[in-house]
């Protein structure tokens, strides 16, 4: 009888005896790597599952920020911000904050609800080289107040802010510059109000802030250069009512307009303009405490409009000084 379990041949000469050997022996040889893949596979399953990175959500968030280093696909957080302020819109919840972290370009948008952009030590670049660099659609109850912005037309853009409605628009530290209609266009279809302060529009084709609307607005604007454009500033609408102070108004072809709205103008300078001031279609300018000089025209008022004076102006040094304007009481 043969022996299995002890059976070696050499079935050639000179070549060394192979033995068949013990069947439970080499079976068990065969068994055991293909044990190991096995327990690390349970091993893994057994792990609990792991949350995916916190950085991967997408719920919207009451503040979220922006970098030129950052990505689109991020979820808009301090350590992974968004690259463009659309993208950090969709993901910041109505009356949240955006933080501009350092300075870039971060493209056009559009705003529908209530929310703060700021630009703190950085400047939020907006580059609209056709169309409307910022559209603004918002709530009967919203605020919007943009802080640090440059938005630039390149000259063939055609509106840097466009206002079509909200509660009130607070622009503050803003430059609005190179557009072929308006810097800032603030037309409200309801009632509002606009802030605008610390800000400059600059080489505006038509107007650097116009102000029209058939609606209740009023606001005020303080500290605001506007150079070289059509006309720097104009409020237009009889139910606008706008505050001017500590404003300068340069090289554009009128300084500021009112057409039959009524404008509060103080401690401003117009010069340098072919009209530093003019009001039209019944409109009314007030000033007290401001500077008209090396205007072409100093100030005019037509079609039924006034210009009022507290007599405590400085009007001189103009090609013509132009109408007498009516005297008003300080009280």
């Amino acid at each position: 009888m043969f022996n299995l379990g002890n059976h070696c041949s050499s079935p050639l000469p000179d070549v060394a005896p192979r033995c068949i050997g013990s069947r439970k022996n080499t079976a068990s040889r065969a068994i055991v790597p293909l044990l190991v893949p096995m327990l690390c596979v349970l091993s893994v399953l057994s792990q609990p599952v792991q949350a995916a990175p916190k950085w991967f959500s997408t719920t919207p968030q009451i503040r979220t920020f922006v970098s030129g280093l950052g990505s689109d696909n991020y979820p808009c957080t301090a350590d992974r911000p968004c690259r463009t302020l659309k993208a950090a819109l969709a993901l910041t919840t109505a009356g949240g904050q955006i933080y501009v972290l350092d300075s870039a370009d971060y493209g056009p948008f559009t705003i529908t609800t209530a929310v703060t952009i700021a630009a703190d030590g950085a400047v939020a670049g907006v580059l609209a080289t056709s169309g409307t660099g910022i559209s603004i659609s918002a709530g009967a109850n919203d605020v919007i107040t943009l802080r640090g912005l440059n938005v630039d037309g390149s000259k063939t853009g055609n509106v840097g802010i466009q206002f079509n409605s909200g509660k009130s628009l607070n622009l503050q530290k803003t430059v609005l510059r190179a557009f072929a209609s308006a810097g800032l266009n603030f037309a409200p279809s309801g009632a509002s109000t606009l802030f605008i302060s610390e800000t400059t529009a600059t080489n505006n084709v038509n107007n650097g802030i116009l102000v029209s609307a058939s609606t209740s607005v009023g606001g005020t604007l303080q500290r605001i250069t506007a150079t070289g454009n059509g006309t720097g500033i104009l409020a237009a609408g009889g139910m606008v009512k706008i505050t001017v102070s500590d404003t300068v108004a340069s090289n554009n072809h009128y300084g500021m307009g009112a057409s039959a709205a009524a404008l509060m103008v103080r401690n401003s300078t117009f010069n340098n303009n072919t009209v530093g001031i003019a009001a039209d279609q019944n409109g009314i300018v007030r000033v007290g405490q401001s500077t008209i000089t090396a205007n072409a025209t100093g100030w005019q008022a037509t079609n039924g409009a006034q210009i009022q004076s507290y007599g405590n102006n400085s009007v001189s040094g103009n090609t013509a000084n132009g109408i007498v304007p009516t005297a008003a009481t300080l009280q």
